[in-house]
């Protein structure tokens, strides 16, 4: 009980923060819709015996008509504070919609890319992001209904005792079987749906093979339509079916805790008639109690639906916390130590890194260094830790042993995002931005002033500006297929985009990882034989397995199995004869025949 009022008073916090001007307005809102019916009864009662009694004297209908304007002014009241309330609560949920968004985004984008290796972190996040945006304003909802529900009850319970104490009991029992099976249902589905978390996002992947752009090509070149909708189907009822299964046991529960309610208001009625008929009651009264009555029951209703709803939101809400409560591990750790522009050498000393759940390491006790200014080529067959290695030396993972040292020292003691500043990637599965194609080149550094001319740049050395150039509005064409007015790329001018945009950055270090693999022959050789013009200045490490652009690097190290085999020029490669012999001749002798 502890942990859930504790987390209340967390979502309870966010609620505030997000706009608290809304939230006070909707709690006295609350306040003044739980008097008001009350007040109406209360009215109506003496508008029906002041009706009664000028019908029985004769005296006609002037002394009531204060009584019904009354009546209609707070029949409008209460209809002015629902609708009132209704937009003040709308106002509030964007506020905390918008603000809960920003939280989850904030960090998801500082959370370490090793929690993207985890299948939980999926999970984690599918059930924060489905229940965050809303489920803090929920429980304030909750909250105020419930101590709203339990004053207007106290009111209606108070007039009731007026008839007899027995009435106000009754209306407390009746109700407690419909609390007992809210509360005993939600931990049942609430644990069922937590489970059912992986099977939802099969669910939700199959219907992204079904519906996505990415895999429509293959979907209908190989006929995969039915064979993904028919595993959508069994994932979506695997997930459904038991829940309506629990479903249906509630409502057989509910339909019986309905026929008791049905039964108290049959036992009321027939007590109140029987008063009546003997004169112990006015046609008034009657009405009265008969109001207060159905209005307690609803009333009741409301605040154990809110005491159910706050349980349920105690259950759910943890789900939104676990994943804010995340913590980043890849940071800078004490002593700390401020980055500068690279001055002699990136050194490795002997990393090792395994993914999570995998049994062998994908890096294994590697060591080599860089120096500034040098064009370092890592080859080696797929698999071998090339891209594994490249995330180690920008720090998007850690090592799990040995260290990466900038100009002596160890970037663990360095904050992150400033050490990654000083580094130009593109990676083999670069982003596609559906925004404008300048855009997508200032995307390498959107802090950078008076970007036009140097977005230009960065695009005539990668060959895509005269692309650019003639597209209906320049570099303001929004590429892609997403949105109305803009135009699809193929994958080799994407390509040109990515590394326009690594140009753009002018970092000190550039990393290409198969920065040529869709690259037509006049680009890619237009690119290479500038290579060392391009990148003057810069540290360069390229990945790739063409051989035909490797010779251009100053040393080559030759990856295999996550350790490093070979390392020296093409020429001392060669003489060797080892891997890197290997596959050049293997590579060169496909051209060749």
């Amino acid at each position: 009980m502890k942990g859930k009022i504790r987390l209340f008073r967390k979502a309870l916090g966010l609620v505030w923060d997000s706009a608290p001007g809304w939230a006070t307005a909707n709690i006295l809102i609350s306040v003044l819709q739980s008097i008001l019916p009350l007040v109406l009864i209360w009215l109506i009662k003496l508008l029906i015996d002041g009706i009664t009694g000028a019908a029985q004297s004769g005296s006609g209908a002037a002394g009531i008509v204060p009584l019904a304007i009354a009546v209609v002014v707070v029949y409008f009241l209460d209809e002015i504070c629902t609708d009132s309330g209704s937009y003040i609560s709308s106002n509030q949920s964007v506020k905390l919609e918008s603000y809960m968004y920003n939280l989850l985004h904030s960090k998801a984008v500082r959370l370490d890319l090793i929690n993207f290796e985890h299948p939980g972190y999926y999970d984690c996040l599918s059930r924060a992001s489905s229940e965050a945006p809303w489920r803090p304003n929920n429980i304030l909802n909750n909250i105020v209904s419930m101590f709203r529900g339990l004053l207007s009850l106290t009111l209606m319970a108070g007039l009731l005792l007026t008839l007899h104490w027995s009435v106000a009991i009754l209306l407390v029992v009746v109700n407690i079987p419909g609390i007992w099976l809210r509360l005993h249902y939600a931990d049942i589905l609430y644990h069922f749906q937590r489970e059912q978390t992986p099977e939802a996002r099969k669910s939700a992947y199959f219907n992204w093979l079904l519906t996505g752009d990415r895999p429509s090509r293959e979907i209908r070149l190989f006929n995969l339509g039915n064979y993904f909708i028919s595993l959508f189907k069994e994932s979506f009822r695997k997930q459904k079916e038991e829940e309506l299964r629990i479903l249906r046991k509630r409502t057989l529960i509910e339909l019986i805790s309905a026929l008791v309610k049905a039964s108290a208001i049959l036992v009321l009625l027939l007590v109140v008639a029987r008063r009546t008929i003997s004169g112990e009651l006015s046609l008034g009264q009657m009405t009265m109690f008969l109001l207060a009555f159905r209005q307690g029951m609803t009333y009741i209703k409301v605040f154990l639906s809110s005491l159910a709803g706050l349980y349920e939101d105690g259950l759910y809400i943890g789900d939104t916390f676990e994943f804010l409560d995340l913590k980043e591990r890849v940071i800078a750790n004490p002593p700390v130590t401020i980055p500068d522009e690279l001055k002699s050498e990136i050194r490795v000393e002997g990393i090792s890194f395994t993914y999570p759940g995998n049994d062998y390491a994908s890096i294994n006790k590697v060591s080599f260094e860089i120096k500034k200014g040098e064009i370092i080529a890592l080859v080696g067959p797929n698999g071998a830790g090339k891209s594994t290695l490249i995330r180690l030396l920008t720090r998007l993972y850690d090592p799990d042993t040995g260290s990466v040292k900038w100009d002596g020292s160890d970037i663990r003691n360095m904050d992150p995002e400033a050490y990654r500043k000083f580094f130009s990637v593109v990676f083999q599965d670069f982003m596609l931005y559906n925004l404008p194609a300048g855009e997508n080149i200032r995307m390498g550094n959107i802090e950078t002033a008076d970007a036009d001319l140097k977005i230009r740049k960065a695009a005539k050395v990668s060959g895509v500006h005269e692309l650019i150039d003639n597209l209906p509005r320049g570099y303001n064409t929004t590429i892609g297929t997403l949105f109305d007015d803009s135009r699809e790329l193929s994958w080799g001018e994407w390509q040109k985009i990515a590394l326009a945009r690594a140009l753009f950055r002018e970092a000190p270090v550039l990393i290409l990882d198969e920065p040529s693999s869709s690259l037509d022959a006049d680009t890619e050789y237009e690119i290479f034989s500038r290579f060392r013009e391009i990148t003057e200045g810069r540290t360069s490490i390229l990945i790739t397995h063409r051989f035909t652009n490797v010779s251009l690097a100053d040393r080559i190290i030759v990856m295999e199995h996550g350790s490093i085999t070979e390392t020296g020029s093409h020429r001392e490669l060669m003489r060797k004869k080892g891997k890197y012999w290997e596959m050049y001749r293997k590579q060169s002798g496909r051209f060749e025949s």
